[in-house]
């Protein structure tokens, strides 16, 4: 139940909802039965997390309670909070199941769980960007309390991470703001230093984040320009605000057959800070 997660769900607003939703994913372990599969399920349940959190942001949920639509109805709006919380009610249903297997375990089965410590380092990295990102997009984190639990059969991980990616899809049905979270997964994308971080995203999020994977591979593949006219300004390409403060990594950009007329002005990929191309 929801409510066994420190939600009543006639009481609490829909953006503690929302908070206790991206904490509880900080509870969840997994059982040394996973192995190596330890570490892409990892990054899997991240990008649920991570999706859940674009979303919060692109509505403005901990800020503004018609979730960025003015003509938002209370019955729409207790429908998201709902199904925020039958999200809760997955994690509760997971660690029922947890405490279960451990009550049922043999004392001769192996009941530890999986750290860290022994994770390839860029899986680290990227865990830890991630979990960053997700925690600064809470008004609040450990609101909970609550115990962490293990995962122990790779059946459950699977049917936890479909089920909150069905959930958070029919949030996103009912307020949709894919421009806002297709701006925030590209800049995330290209905020990612190094190449074998985009490809780690790009498998783990398929399935999980199609945003956030089409934007990975995106940076992947660079960009293409074949038989481009330019006549006066154009801006194509990657571009960010003065204000960007980081790295980006991805392909070389692919020219072809680009022509800019004598008069003409143009950005053509690429551009993290300093003056913005549009001053002039």
């Amino acid at each position: 139940m929801a409510e066994a997660f420190g939600i009543a769900a006639g009481a609490a607003g829909i953006a503690a909802a929302f908070t206790a939703c991206v904490d509880c994913f900080e509870y969840v372990q997994f059982g040394r039965h996973f192995g190596r599969d330890y570490q892409t399920d990892l990054l899997a349940l991240n990008c649920s997390r991570i999706r859940l959190t674009h979303w919060g942001q692109a509505v403005d949920i901990l800020n503004n309670p018609k979730l960025g639509r003015p003509d938002a109805t209370a019955p729409e709006i207790r429908t998201v909070k709902d199904t925020l919380c039958q999200i809760l009610v997955l994690f509760a249903d997971s660690a029922k199941i947890s405490q279960q297997y451990r009550l049922n375990a043999t004392a001769s089965e192996d009941l530890s769980v999986l750290s860290s410590d022994k994770m390839d380092s860029a899986i680290i990295t990227l865990s830890n960007k991630m979990r960053e990102l997700a925690i600064k997009r809470q008004k609040s984190s450990n609101i909970l309390r609550i115990s962490q639990w293990a995962l122990y059969r790779r059946s459950e991980f699977k049917s936890l991470v479909e089920g909150i990616s069905s959930l958070i899809d029919s949030i996103e049905k009912i307020f949709p703001a894919p421009q806002a979270q297709l701006t925030l997964v590209r800049q995330e994308a290209a905020q990612l230093h190094d190449r074998r971080a985009l490809e780690l995203v790009e498998t783990t999020a398929e399935g999980v984040d199609g945003l956030l994977q089409n934007a990975a591979r995106k940076v992947l593949n660079g960009h293409r320009y074949l038989n481009v006219s330019i006549k006066g300004k154009a801006q194509a390409g990657d571009a960010f605000s003065s204000d960007w403060h980081g790295k980006a990594a991805g392909a070389s950009h692919t020219y072809d057959g680009v022509i800019v007329d004598n008069d003409g002005k143009a950005l053509i990929g690429n551009k993290y800070g300093g003056k913005d191309f549009w001053d002039d």
